[in-house]
């Protein structure tokens, strides 16, 4: 079924996050049914909704709640920090910053970081994030296991790439809890009022929002209202967010789990768009969980060449993270591949292998300044 703009409303698979979790013993038939419906839902739209138990997405509505505050109430200042395209500052963002172009205010939240606002005093955040950052963190643990499980991998496959639970002293968090505020039209008016003397006094306009590719391992996204596109496997835009319930949120896997997965797991491309909050003065406002490798980790796929899977040249050497975060990759072209692969479908309480589909990752052999 298309939208009104002509976009594609996806049914994406729908998991409750309680018949995801693994336990002892052989899997039970509902947990394998899980498993597939998850990976067939990556692997045909490059995301899924995962349902969250009632107490939790109360606890998220709460916190979306509290970050719609927290940006309404901000005044614009031009001196406010602005958003750093330096790739050697991924894992040490904190606090309040903005992105012009984009119409994008955020507020990173990272354990081990404390916040602090332009004058050096500790900013007061939107209320929650801790515990909100706790919940989403454990929830992407638990769907990298159940991927682990879908790929054949040894439990816990991804544990050494992963930050230490709880962190170590002095430790910072590489993964990040955002609340993001797109197009609050307090912000874009007094954005545009700043900017409007400039080209010889004709209004610069921006470009509309380019597609993205995260380098995180998964994103999960609550967000108020819908905006979320993300590219399904024949390269139609799909509408994400279009049906999410109140305990839902939108999971898709960034660069790093497709590096980590050798391929196997490929990452979402998406943008936003805000075109939907005419006549709202909130904006569009969600809350972004980025689960990182953490920094001193590499990429290797060493866990799918020991599970026996194929792995190409390109995901042979080693790949320290720092280094992966600072490298350009580009997506312009999208090449499948049918080849033989360990994704699951529930047949008779059976797995039986899918094709596998290559999104086609080139890897500068320089630093990148973009994120």
């Amino acid at each position: 079924m298309d939208d009104a703009a002509g976009n594609i409303l996806a049914s994406l698979g729908r998991v409750h996050l309680v018949d995801l979790m693994a336990s002892e013993g052989l899997p039970s038939d509902s947990y394998k049914m899980c498993v597939s419906t998850m990976m067939q839902s990556l692997a045909q739209y490059s995301a899924v909704i995962i349902q969250l138990s009632p107490a939790d997405g109360a606890l998220l509505r709460s916190g979306l709640d509290s970050a719609r505050f927290f940006f309404h109430q901000r005044g614009y200042n031009s001196n406010e920090a602005v958003h750093s395209d330096d790739s050697r500052e991924w894992c040490k963002t904190s606090g309040y910053y903005v992105d012009h172009q984009m119409c994008l205010e955020m507020y990173d939240y990272r354990p081990g970081i404390t916040a602090t606002d332009p004058n050096g005093e500790m900013e007061l955040p939107p209320s929650g994030l801790p515990d909100i950052f706790s919940v989403l963190g454990k929830v992407s643990r638990d769907i990298l296991d159940a991927i682990s499980f879908s790929l054949n991998l040894r439990s816990c496959a991804f544990s050494e790439i992963l930050d230490n639970i709880p962190l170590r002293s002095q430790e910072v968090s590489s993964s990040v809890l955002s609340a993001c505020c797109h197009s609050r039209p307090s912000f874009e008016g007094a954005h545009q009022h700043n900017i409007a003397s400039q080209d010889n006094g004709h209004l610069l306009m921006f470009s509309e929002q380019e597609q993205q590719i995260d380098k995180t391992l998964l994103t999960l996204v609550k967000p108020d209202r819908s905006g979320l596109y993300v590219k399904d496997l024949h390269g139609r835009w799909i509408l994400v967010d279009g049906d999410i319930g109140p305990h839902d949120v939108v999971v898709y896997p960034g660069l790093a789990l497709y590096q980590e997965t050798a391929g196997y797991v490929n990452p979402a491309v998406h943008k936003t768009e805000a075109d939907n909050i005419h006549g709202c003065m909130f904006g569009r406002c969600s809350l972004m969980f980025k689960l990182m490798p953490r920094s001193v980790a590499r990429l290797s796929g060493s866990e799918m060449r020991a599970a026996g899977h194929g792995v190409d040249a390109q995901f042979q050497v080693p790949i320290p993270v720092n280094d992966f975060m600072q490298t350009d990759h580009f997506s312009d072209q999208l090449f499948p591949k049918t080849e033989p692969s360990i994704h699951t479908e529930q047949d008779s309480g059976k797995l039986m292998p899918l094709t596998r589909c290559y999104v086609q990752i080139y890897f500068s052999c320089t630093p990148s300044s973009h994120k």
